[in-house]
């Protein structure tokens, strides 16, 4: 399933206020019941949420019969909020620098109040998806 959540007033770490901020994401699989069966993987800086699809299937690392994926694009990469996307007063060169806190504190509202996931079983990310997992 491909989606996106909306993010009202998402203030970043350098203080500036999106007025209206949006993460698109991908999911694969079924969340269990007790929301704990989740695996994120946060995009590398550019990427689509699709770039993580050789691990992902049956018999696979990240088998969806068993896991919940969620695989999340970063601001600026032209899905997500970036400058070419995101309405007056913060387009262009007004969007605010974004760093890697403001992609784990927007992913951290996709996977808790969009998806209702409750615990992450694993987070993999490759590149600036990687230095996510240290926030």
């Amino acid at each position: 399933m491909h989606g996106e959540i909306l993010i009202k007033d998402f203030k970043t770490e350098s203080g500036v206020v999106l007025p209206e901020s949006r993460i698109t994401y991908g999911t694969y699989g079924q969340l269990n019941a007790a929301g704990d069966n989740a695996v994120l993987l946060p995009s590398s800086y550019m990427a689509k949420f699709q770039g993580y699809q050789w691990l992902i299937g049956p018999g696979k690392a990240l088998d969806p019969s068993k896991l919940f994926v969620v695989s999340a694009e970063m601001f600026g990469n032209g899905r997500s909020s970036s400058p070419s996307n995101t309405p007056g007063p913060s387009h262009g060169p007004r969007f605010p620098v974004t760093t890697i806190r403001d992609n784990v504190d927007a992913e951290h509202l996709l996977l808790t109040e969009s998806l209702h996931v409750r615990h992450l079983h694993a987070l993999i990310g490759c590149l600036m998806g990687a230095q996510q997992t240290f926030q």
